[in-house]
């Protein structure tokens, strides 16, 4: 009864399969039937596969259960070969069902695919270019910022206000910094930094940003010397060297400034050394016509140097200057009415002071090199000691200078006498120095109390 009622079964499945077979014939395999456009062909023939596995769930799909070629070759309902394909293992049992329709249709529409393929890729390229472009855009603006702001963690600044932070910083910290990313060590290794730095530490202090090409190893090499010469100092570890000009001649003064130094002796001859270069020999500086041809010749009593002249003066008041470069003759020469008691030579620019008792004079060098008198004048005592205030290169020079009990400030663009500074009566002064704001002196007190005897430091401030 059970085997009457399967074959009864089957007969009624396969005649109904038939009747739909002839009522929709290929509804999925016409084109004109879906009304769809040619060019959408691929997209509905990757989505059939997904279709065929759901028996009963489209037209489709029933057709391609309905008939076939395999069925009709072995003369066996579409079922059964569903049935024995499963039976062997198949994951798809219409898989070589759709590969073969496939082929068909591209066979029956190969114009109607190519132009369809043609126009998508037209369609397709601009798209393409359009985001190519936006890619190469965004990527330009990413460089820019990466350029111009410095990531701080979650927060972007501008290039100038990190570095303003940075200056905050020392050494070992910017050398932790640099550690961090790259856009931070490029910070962190600017040479505005290395340069305050090193002027904070005292080192080139009139030296600018373009000075010098890497600041971080000039600050390397000015604390690797300043530490060899104290560990020398330290270790008595050095090497003496000896600047002698003749045996028998009695050295009178000598003045030194950054590699040249200066000596004058008792014969009135004037040597200059340059120490940069210790194989060379001294210049030899000829003294002037007068002093040469005087016998005995005149001791050479104050001797100055700076980085461009030296100048020296003798006992019977002649002042002689060279360059440091050439030597030989002087480049300039004055005589005075008597002995110079105190002389001056600015260590920054061209300026050269001498006293003759109570007698003052102020030559200077003009843009082209030619030096001149600029100020001659006449105080109350006799002067005993005089210094030139520092830095004013391009200012007018000024002139500290200790006479008695008083001191003065002497100032050529001022038509008046010197500036009285300080004046106490029985309070002479005993030495003298200046700086560009301030200036200090020493007196001898000799007062009838205990404590007011000995001798005292004092200072004038303001501007000089």
């Amino acid at each position: 009864m059970a085997s009457n009622e399967l074959v009864a079964f089957r007969e009624r499945w396969n005649q109904e399969l038939k009747n739909r077979k002839e009522e929709n014939p290929l509804v999925c395999a016409s084109p004109s039937s879906s009304g769809d456009d040619p060019g959408q062909l691929g997209h509905k023939d990757s989505n059939k596969s997904c279709d065929t596995l759901k028996p009963k769930e489209s037209s489709c799909t029933e057709d391609e259960r309905s008939g076939g070629n395999a069925a009709a070759e072995t003369g066996q309902p579409q079922y059964v070969s569903i049935a024995h394909s499963l039976l062997d293992g198949r994951t798809s049992p219409l898989l070589d069902r759709i590969q073969q329709e496939k082929m068909r249709r591209k066979r029956q529409y190969p114009n109607m695919t190519n132009m369809c393929s043609v126009s998508r890729q037209q369609q397709m390229q601009p798209q393409r270019k359009a985001k190519k472009e936006e890619e190469l855009v965004d990527q330009l603006i990413q460089d820019l910022n990466e350029v111009n702001d410095i990531p701080f963690f979650d927060v972007e600044l501008p290039y100038e206000l990190a570095l303003k932070i940075f200056a905050f910083l020392n050494c070992a910290e910017l050398g932790r910094c640099a550690q961090v990313s790259r856009a931070w060590r490029v910070l962190a290794e600017d040479g505005v930094l290395w340069f305050r730095m090193c002027q904070r530490e005292g080192y080139h202090q009139d030296a600018s940003v373009s000075s010098s090409p890497c600041w971080k190893s000039t600050l390397r090499d000015c604390r690797n010397s300043y530490r060899a010469v104290c560990s020398n100092w330290k270790n008595r570890v050095g090497c003496v060297r000896q600047l002698q000009f003749e045996l028998g001649k009695i050295l009178c003064n000598v003045s030194s400034c950054d590699s040249f130094v200066l000596a004058g002796y008792t014969s009135g001859d004037v040597r200059l050394w340059n120490t940069l270069h210790w194989d060379l020999k001294s210049l030899y500086l000829k003294t002037n016509s007068l002093s040469a041809n005087t016998h005995p010749r005149p001791h050479v009593s104050h001797v100055q140097v700076n980085s461009t002249v030296a100048a020296a003066s003798y006992e019977d008041g002649c002042v002689d200057l060279w360059s440091t470069e050439t030597g030989g003759e002087p480049i300039h020469h004055y005589q005075s009415p008597g002995r110079i008691q105190a002389f001056g030579l600015s260590l920054d620019s061209p300026v050269l002071v001498s006293a003759t008792g109570s007698n003052v004079r102020l030559d200077s060098a003009d843009e082209y090199g030619h030096w001149r008198t600029v100020c001659e004048t006449k105080l109350p005592k006799t002067v005993e000691s005089l210094t030139l205030v520092p830095n004013r290169t391009d200012q007018s020079p000024l002139v500290v200078l200790a006479a008695g009990e008083d001191i003065y400030l002497l100032n050529p663009q001022e038509e008046e006498q010197p500036r009285t500074l300080h004046s106490v009566y029985g309070h002479p002064v005993t030495c003298l120095d200046a700086s560009n704001t301030l200036s200090a002196f020493g007196v001898k007190r000799t007062g009838w109390a205990m404590h007011d005897g000995g001798n005292k430091v004092g200072s004038v401030s303001g501007n000089l």
